[in-house]
């Protein structure tokens, strides 16, 4: 017993390792940064909601705050910035026009008309992560996040109005 008490944790540990490693050199490789949700009480969130036995424990056993410590210690190590973003709303932004869209499971429809993106819904929240990433480190801010129809729209009513 005493040979297979923590195995499953140092499994976690070691995967953990390997993921944050691999990501820090594929950064490193590309001069970029890496941009990932700060998941802290993500467990008391989705616990209060109703799931099945194999989803409860899919989520509770992942260590989500240790593969964010070895990301922010190996990329402060090969110089890579690791930012935290808010996770409100990156699934449920349309990536494109970030209108608020609808995500069904693994589906993901804009509501935007203008736009109308639809795609996996991981997919869509892994690309407002990597925008709100981008707009957090640009030196000009959040300028990146403005809307691209609503300002092509007051382009179009400045136009009207003159």
């Amino acid at each position: 017993m005493k040979q297979l008490s923590g195995k499953e944790r140092r499994y976690q540990a070691w995967i953990n390792h390997n993921i944050s490693k691999a990501i820090i050199s594929q950064a490193k490789q590309t001069q970029s940064f890496v941009s990932i949700e700060d998941l802290t009480g993500i467990r008391e969130r989705t616990n209060q909601k109703p799931r099945n036995k194999t989803e409860r424990r899919r989520s509770n056993s992942w260590a989500f705050y240790q593969l964010r410590t070895f990301l922010e210690y190996k990329g402060i190590k090969e110089g890579i910035e690791v930012i935290a973003i808010n996770p409100r709303y990156t699934s449920q932004t349309c990536h494109c026009c970030l209108h608020i869209g609808l995500r069904n499971h693994k589906f993901f429809k804009c509501s935007n008309k203008a736009c109308g993106w639809i795609g996996d819904a991981d997919l869509n929240g892994s690309l407002m992560i990597a925008l709100v990433g981008r707009s957090v480190r640009s030196p000009g801010g959040s300028s990146l996040l403005a809307c691209p129809v609503n300002s092509g729209l007051q382009k179009a009513h400045a136009k009207l109005s003159l």
